[in-house]
């Protein structure tokens, strides 16, 4: 089988009142039980093993509040795949802030 290797999407939206940036990738998704608990300050789940660098468990806390500081929300989902069992094809951040002279909903 060829290498699938990852891939990161970024698409950029704007409606009258809100921009919206959504960053989806192709790995294996976020533990359901978790999809929240990744915006908790210092909280961080890497597999075992994982050889992905330091982490503090701070970016995504502290990127939420300055969604919020601005009026806007950050997000996050798993993708669903085809598949019959539920697994997950990815993860889906999405940021919402309110466009100039909008508000964010």
């Amino acid at each position: 089988m060829p290498d699938q290797g990852g891939r990161i999407e970024v698409t950029l939206t704007r409606t009258r009142n809100q921009i919206v940036i959504t960053v989806e990738d192709n790995g294996p998704g976020i533990r359901p039980d978790a999809l929240e608990r990744i915006f908790e300050r210092f909280y961080t789940d890497r597999p075992d093993g994982e050889a992905f660098g330091q982490n503090s468990g701070l970016g995504l806390s502290i990127s939420r509040q300055i969604a919020e500081a601005h009026g806007g929300t950050l997000t996050a989902e798993n993708i669903a795949g085809p598949e019959a069992d539920g697994a997950a094809k990815g993860a889906r951040f999405t940021l919402k802030l309110p466009a100039a002279g909008g508000k964010a909903q």
